[in-house]
């Protein structure tokens, strides 16, 4: 795929959608072509850390247990749970904050009660903790979350089409087009046949209608 091309039809869809009084955000939508998503080798789920990140703010929660670590993650995160907290939290409390929090961090020796009271409701969502020592690295980790997109075709077997929210309409095309480039070199390395595997590839914002890639009508 040319990255010219995708900037073209980045351009169409900046041209002909209408202006909003938000900042709408942009979406890429790749279909497939030979693929069997019954047959695990066809299945892609892995992060990517695009170049041009267009998210400013997430949601962050951390499971606790050291009182230090507690006092330095204030101010880092938007809501500390403490251990001994986890077990006493209601179904509708978890799926609650499965829902409400984007990224969530975890001290080591916490990850046994999370995983066994709240894995069922974090890992379908790609939302289990990861490992945080210490309130600097939780930091970096936050900051590097706002440039990570996770990407997977396993939530509906049936479908062979993946779309992802890949940038904002402030932001140039040139910006949009090198983080959708990112995502197709990704897949391409991840997916059996390759480039061969992809069937169209569109874009588009979140009330527009799809603009297909190397389309030059």
């Amino acid at each position: 795929m040319d990255k010219k091309n995708v900037e073209k039809a980045l351009v169409q869809v900046f041209d002909f959608s209408k202006k909003r009084n938000f900042d709408e955000s942009l979406d890429v939508i790749f279909t497939f072509k030979n693929l069997n998503l019954k047959n695990p080798e066809h299945r892609v789920d892995f992060s990517v850390t695009i170049p041009n990140p267009f998210i400013k703010d997430i949601k962050t929660l951390a499971f606790v247990k050291d009182k230090n670590l507690l006092e330095g993650l204030k101010g880092v995160v938007d809501k500390i749970v403490l251990d001994e907290d986890i077990s006493k939290m209601s179904k509708k409390e978890k799926k609650q904050m499965a829902n409400s929090y984007d990224f969530f961090l975890a001290e080591g020796p916490v990850m046994l009660t999370v995983g066994r009271f709240l894995g069922q409701f974090l890992s379908p969502k790609g939302k289990m903790p990861l490992i945080v020592p210490n309130p600097e690295v939780a930091k970096a980790m936050i900051q590097s979350a706002k440039s990570t997109i996770k990407i997977n075709n396993k939530r509906n077997k049936t479908s062979v089409s993946i779309q992802t929210r890949i940038g904002k309409k402030s932001q140039t095309s040139l910006k949009v087009a090198e983080n959708i480039m990112t995502i197709y070199n990704s897949l391409v390395d991840k997916l059996p046949a390759g480039e061969q595997n992809f069937k169209n590839i569109y874009v588009k914002t979140t009330m527009s209608s799809p603009v297909k890639v190397g389309d030059n009508k």
